[in-house]
């Protein structure tokens, strides 16, 4: 039998030890709420072409931190411009009172919390002689700024 076999037990901690250098650990990053955002583009599906003043609204949205649907107190109609767009931005999404936690400066924001990075919002395009249609958007902490086309016909 090898005679330096012995010796292998009491050199593995001290060749455990050889190598490599000392760092401090780097810490992780620290995952901060987000602020949210819609933009909507209302388009006819017959022509491909984008509607012009049409009113588009936030109606209500269902909040996972809360597990409950928090209903616009407002009624507050916003015209999509010449490019068929409408933007509700973290203030207009906040200002609708939908159940959104609120930074300091009142942008709707969703944290990165599992039980609070999920929304639902439910908006209604119209215009006269038209009817209304209801557009169910998702928002996720991951993806915080959503584009979705509605078609209007």
């Amino acid at each position: 039998m090898n005679r330096h076999l012995y010796l292998l037990p009491a050199m593995l901690p001290l060749l455990a030890g050889c190598g490599g250098h000392s760092h401090d650990p780097v810490p992780a990053p620290v995952a901060e709420p987000r602020p949210v955002s819609i933009l909507v583009e209302v388009y006819d599906p017959y022509t491909n072409l984008v509607w012009e003043n049409v009113s588009v609204r936030v109606v209500e949205a269902d909040q996972e931190w809360s597990n409950s649907t928090w209903t616009s107190p407002y009624a507050d109609w916003y015209l999509t411009d010449g490019s068929g767009r409408v933007w509700f931005d973290e203030y207009l999404l906040g200002a609708a009172e939908v159940g959104f936690f609120e930074d300091v400066v009142g942008r709707a924001m969703l944290s990165p919390r599992l039980d609070e990075d999920e929304a639902l919002v439910v908006l209604e395009v119209a215009a006269a002689g038209f009817f209304p249609v209801f557009v169910e958007v998702p928002l996720r902490w991951d993806e915080p700024d959503v584009f979705v086309e509605v078609p209007f016909f």
